[in-house]
């Protein structure tokens, strides 16, 4: 099996498209969880170790900080490796925490399955991205690039 040392700088128009489709979207996901923790802060601070009024609050605050940050990182190519690489343990934690199909009663076990497996090709995504970085369709590629613009829009 071949391995691939290119990168972003050096994908070819194939890659591009797959790494915008991957960036593009995973990016709602995070940003919609994002948005729904900061409307429920309380409940969601609430659900937390430490509850609404502890350490809850600052775990709640620091997801809704990694989900709208990595997402808008995402979604515009910006600083993508560095927010995949955040969201990836980020996203290993909720899983474990949130989705654990094999404690929760019988009547959720089929849909916490279903979020555990979603999350485990959200980790693949990320990873995807992590590694080879946003593709040449990506503001941080565009800006590398200088006033010609991105490599493969010409």
């Amino acid at each position: 099996m071949p391995t691939s040392t290119r990168s972003a700088e050096t994908a070819g128009l194939p890659d591009a498209w797959v790494l915008l489709f991957a960036r593009v979207a995973i990016a709602p996901l995070f940003l919609y969880s994002g948005v729904g923790k900061v409307l429920a802060f309380a409940v969601t601070a609430g659900r937390l170790p430490g509850g609404a009024d502890g350490l809850g609050a600052v775990l709640a605050a620091g997801a809704i900080a990694v989900e709208l940050g990595g997402g808008m990182a995402l979604l515009l190519g910006l600083f993508s490796r560095q927010a995949a690489a955040v969201l990836f343990p980020f996203t290993i934690a909720a899983t474990l925490m949130f989705h654990n199909f094999w404690a929760v009663p019988e009547a959720q076990v089929v849909m916490q399955t279903i979020n555990f497996l979603k999350n485990l090709g959200l980790l693949g995504a990320l990873a995807l991205i992590a590694f080879y970085g946003p593709g040449a369709y990506a503001i941080q590629t565009a800006i590398k690039a200088g006033p010609k613009g991105a490599p493969g829009l010409s």
